[in-house]
């Protein structure tokens, strides 16, 4: 049985941007409640907020994937991605509230 590069590596975060499009760095802050999280690596990709789950993806014939979120609550948000081929490294970010 052949197993696809996708499903052999684990998933990772390549991008984290807030609903207008700035991207969001890794430990960095936002004022935005809405956010995509795009990634790559796994097949069937469930979401982190710490403990807390999210939702989950699949990744596309590329290895890619893409989660849209809104109504983050106001702190510290620390997401990884989770699939049989193991767990990202988290992207840790803080919404701030907005001046």
């Amino acid at each position: 049985m052949s197993t696809s590069q996708s499903n052999a590596i684990a998933p990772a975060i390549v991008s984290v941007k807030g609903g207008s499009g700035v991207e969001i760095a890794n430990g960095g802050t936002t004022n935005e409640t809405s956010v995509i999280i795009a990634g790559e690596g796994g097949k069937h990709i469930e979401l982190m907020d710490g403990r807390r789950g999210l939702g989950a993806v699949s990744a596309d014939s590329t290895g890619r994937w893409t989660f849209s979120m809104t109504e983050w609550s106001l702190g510290l948000h620390s997401i990884t991605a989770h699939a049989s081929s193991g767990t990202s490294l988290p992207w840790t970010f803080t919404v701030v509230p907005n001046k």
